[in-house]
């Protein structure tokens, strides 16, 4: 080894150590860069930087045209501990992401930096905020969310601050931003901050973006916005506010989003001629607003998403309301509102979902929501619609769901709905409507979901079900259909995915079983008909079938054997039958059963031997003359004797 080696391995060794005590010089063409990053990768345990020669092909590492690091992205770079102050190595360093690590506290020298801007520290395991963040004379962009920051205190910052995030942090009791009123974007949401909401938001002039969603903020919503004249984005929601909206609230110019749903908002929802000039969503979910839904809601022109459920409006949807020609989504749903649909809301042409349930609305259901072509969600269920069922809705080709259920509609399923290409849910339940099934529904390929229980349709069993390829759950329950159960049902859910039935976030409902999304079981509910004939050995086929649901019919003959074969099943329901016979032994391979309802009918022998069936309770086998396979102890007879 040469003396300039020698020199130059002892000027490298003294720099990296003065380099984390003392501000950074302009570097000297021997510790450029990227000798740097290697010192820095070596101190980190990153060792994809050493499996190329190339530093141009590092993971996570921009360059500048003059060959400086510019930006450095380490976001799951598995970065443990205790963080050098990176920018102190790499001057010229504007944008560093160290987001998704496991870095505890981070070293600021306290060096003056003018090139960083933005600084990502986002999910991490950070209990404070870092020290001499102020020394980040440039930084505009801070993102601290997702650690464990518990004090809602901001030390004073850069001047040129824009954005500070600290939500999804365990921040409790008050905040103080630390006199950064600079700040265009505020995001606090999803921590434990109380009290009212602090009168210096309302000094932020150049606020653009405030969300202090998912807090425990209290009090009135306060009166303070007159000076936020840019804010474009407030979410307030789910906290404890009271009152109502404010004047100054109302005013503001260019606010675009204001989402203040889950809180103690109440009175009338007042606008006044100029308010929400460019609100394009206003969501108030879950409140205690009541009176009647304002028809200058009409003059709301940029409208796109309006939201009022749950809440305690009355009287009859504004007409006016068909003034807002850009609107895509209407949720009214769960409030006390009365009278019919005003046709206006026929000329909304861009109206993509229309959600009225669970409201004392009348009338017949209006054609002319047909003309509403890109309609792509209609709920009406739980109402009083009374009339037919439109024959213009078979023109609503982009239509995926449509609920009408628990109303008191008369007639029958118009054919023109088979032309409704896209459907993906038909819920008509809870009606008058009779008939048959039209046959055109066949044409509906996309349909997973038939509901018509609880009406008084006649008629056979369709043997055409099978062509329906995508369904998945089918309700017949309680209505008139009679005849044999066809055998072409063994061809049905061939194509379908098997969900977790344990899922239970709201969106798609049948009785009382709610499920998520279309994590829906697989379901053949034709109980409480005028079936006959036996049960088809073609049920075996049914490998996907989850719910199976007989019950309440005329069914004769034994329980097929072949019924085992059906192995995905959980519950069965064949109670108030004719069903004569044995339990077949198959029964005892369905391992994921947990209910198998035979009571009532005319079986003898004995209960196969399984785990599933032998906890089930006695009930679910009275009425017959059944006994234990292991014990030969008679649990239920026809006089219910032990």
């Amino acid at each position: 080894m040469s003396l300039t080696d020698l020199l130059l391995g002892l000027f490298l060794l003294v720099f990296l150590a003065t380099s984390r005590s003392q501000c950074p010089t302009n570097p000297s063409g021997i510790v450029n860069d990227t000798q740097a990053l290697l010192s820095l990768g070596d101190r980190l345990g990153i060792k994809v930087w050493k499996e190329t020669a190339n530093p141009g092909a590092w993971r996570g590492v921009e360059w500048s045209s003059d060959n400086r690091v510019e930006a450095l992205t380490l976001s799951r770079f598995n970065l443990l501990g205790v963080l050098p102050s990176i920018w102190d190595e790499l001057p010229s360093l504007a944008r560093l992401d160290l987001s998704q690590n496991n870095i505890f506290s981070l070293e600021v020298a306290g060096c003056k930096n003018t090139q960083l801007k933005l600084l990502n520290l986002s999910s991490n395991s950070l209990r404070e905020v870092p020290a001499n963040l102020s020394s980040l004379e440039s930084m505009e962009s801070l993102d601290l969310s997702g650690n464990f920051l518990g004090v809602a205190r901001v030390p004073k910052l850069s001047s040129t601050l824009r954005s500070l995030n600290l939500s999804m942090n365990n921040l409790t009791g008050s905040v103080s931003i630390g006199g950064n009123l600079g700040l265009e974007a505020l995001e606090l949401s999803h921590n434990g901050l109380s009290g009212s909401i602090p009168e210096t938001f309302g000094e932020m002039s150049n606020l653009m973006r405030l969300d202090i969603s998912y807090n425990k903020f209290s009090g009135d919503l306060p009166d303070i916005w007159s000076k936020n004249l840019e804010l474009r984005y407030l979410d307030i929601s789910s906290n404890s506010l009271q009152g109502g909206l404010p004047p100054s609230l109302r005013r503001l110019r260019k606010l675009s989003v204001l989402s203040a749903g889950n809180n103690f908002l109440s009175g009338p929802l007042e606008l006044e001629d100029g308010d929400f000039a460019s609100i394009e969503t206003l969501h108030l979910l879950r409140n205690l607003f009541n009176g009647t839904v304002p028809a200058r809601v009409g003059s709301l022109t940029n409208l796109r998403l309006l939201v009022l459920t749950r809440n305690r409006f009355s009287g009859s949807i504004p007409p006016e309301l068909g003034n807002c020609s850009n609107i895509r989504e209407i949720w009214l749903n769960n409030n006390d509102l009365t009278g019919t649909i005003p046709g206006e809301l026929s000329k909304l042409s861009h109206l993509q979902q229309l959600t009225l349930d669970g409201n004392d609305i009348g009338g017949e259901l209006p054609s002319g929501l047909s003309n509403c072509t890109e309609l792509v969600t209609l709920y009406l269920e739980q109402n009083k619609f009374s009339g037919n069922l439109p024959d213009s809705f078979g023109n609503l080709s982009r239509l995926l769901l449509l609920s009408l259920s628990g109303n008191n509609l008369i007639g029958s399923i118009p054919a023109s709905y088979g032309k409704m290409s896209s459907l993906i849910g038909l819920d008509v339940g809870s009606n008058d409507l009779s008939g048959e099934v039209p046959a055109m529904l066949q044409n509906v390929l996309t349909l997973q979901f038939l509901f018509l229980s609880d009406n008084s349709f006649s008629g056979s069993i369709p043997d055409w079900l099978p062509r329906l390829r995508n369904l998945r759950a089918m309700d017949f329950s309680l209505n008139r259909f009679s005849g044999e159960i066809p055998a072409s049902i063994g061809r049905l859910f061939a194509n379908v995915q098997l969900y977790n039935m344990t899922t239970t976030t709201p969106l798609v409902h049948a009785q009382s079983l709610i499920y998520a999304g279309f994590a829906f079981p697989t379901t053949m509910d034709f109980s409480s008909n005028q079936l006959s004939g036996s049960i088809p050995a073609a049920i075996g086929d049914l490998y996907n079938l989850q719910v199976l649901d007989l019950s309440h019919n005329r069914l004769t003959g034994p329980i097929p054997e072949s019924l085992g074969n059906a192995r995905n099943l959980s519950r069965v329901a064949l109670a108030s039958n004719r069903l004569n016979g044995s339990i077949p032994s198959s029964v005892a391979d369905l391992s994921f059963l947990t209910t198998f309802d035979v009571s009532n009918n005319s079986l003898v022998g004995r209960i196969p031997d399984s785990p599933q069936l032998s906890s089930m309770d006695a009930a679910l086998f009275a009425g017959n003359q059944l006994c234990l396979e292991e014990t030969g102890k008679v649990v239920a007879n026809r006089t219910k004797e032990a």
